[in-house]
């Protein structure tokens, strides 16, 4: 289904209870604006066509990932406060691991190991958010509360990026920012020496890193309430997105269902039309 193409009321009524009706039989990412992104602002988004099975996460045909999970519960106290040594431990242990796995990993597609040898893909998938906004009693339709996630996000796609420009320093970074970058070194030495002070500014190992489910704004333990849908934009700090699902809304019908999609879709395609730079401040 196009979402950018004009249907009829009634047809689309049609269309999206049907989505709802087959909802536990495959995620529905045919409306969704399908693209993964970056922390390296050198690198271009690319069109994510396929689907990576371990995470249910939208990616590149053909592209090479190696994939972990963090759940955020595992590092909260009773209060909800975060254990931020432990977290941040963690997360760098998931980067170490996945250099180490695609360093070892023998693909057997040809275009998974060209792609595994030039972006080092990681998703570094974080669940929890919303039992997180659960466990500390805080309001989801606050505005302080979702900034409260997007901060959060922010730290955590902060620690995973460190992470990996350490392992870029060591071992040298993303092959593909020298091949973004072979057409702006023929434009003489000026051009050169600026590309080559955004790489050691701005370089990483890893293309991608952090991947976020819209479902995970939900808290897991709980019939998913819609208050809850006020925290999704935290999925615009993803550099992919996974369409896992967890949360359990039996209770909701084919319009709840669609809301929710159409909200999603709209979040992420305000990412994508956003300037390379207005995305990453």
């Amino acid at each position: 289904m196009d979402p950018d193409r004009e249907v009829a009321p009634q047809h689309a009524a049609y269309i999206w209870q049907r989505l709802w009706e087959m909802r536990d039989l495959a995620p529905i990412s045919a409306v969704m604006p399908a693209v993964v992104s970056s922390p390296c602002p050198l690198l271009p988004d690319e069109t994510a066509d396929a689907t990576l099975v371990a995470t249910l996460t939208q990616v590149p045909a053909g592209s090479a990932w190696v994939s972990f999970e963090v759940d955020l519960v595992r590092y909260a106290g009773r209060d909800g406060e975060l254990r931020e040594t432990l977290l941040d431990a963690a997360l760098r242990s998931r980067v170490e691991e996945g250099e180490r796995l695609h360093d070892e990993t023998r693909w057997i597609d040809p275009d998974q190991a060209h792609d595994s040898r030039n972006n080092r893909r990681l998703s570094v998938f974080v669940r929890g958010w919303g039992d997180l906004v659960a466990i500390r009693g805080a309001d989801p339709a606050s505005l302080d509360t979702l900034r409260d996630l997007e901060a959060l996000a922010d730290r955590i796609a902060g620690v995973l990026g460190t992470a990996s420009r350490d392992i870029a320093g060591a071992s040298g970074y993303c092959p593909a920012i020298d091949i973004t970058g072979a057409g702006v070194l023929r434009h003489g030495q000026e051009m050169n020496a600026l590309w080559r002070r955004a790489v050691m500014n701005n370089g990483v190992r890893h293309r991608n890193l952090l991947t976020i489910s819209p479902w995970d704004v939900f808290p897991r333990a709980a019939p998913a309430a819609f208050r809850y849908m006020n925290l999704l934009p935290v999925v615009r700090k993803a550099h992919s997105v996974s369409l896992r699902r967890d949360a359990n809304i039996a209770h909701w019908q084919a319009a709840d269902f669609r809301a929710f999609h159409e909200r999603v879709a709209a979040i992420l395609r305000s990412a994508v039309d956003a300037p390379p730079v207005a995305r990453r401040l």
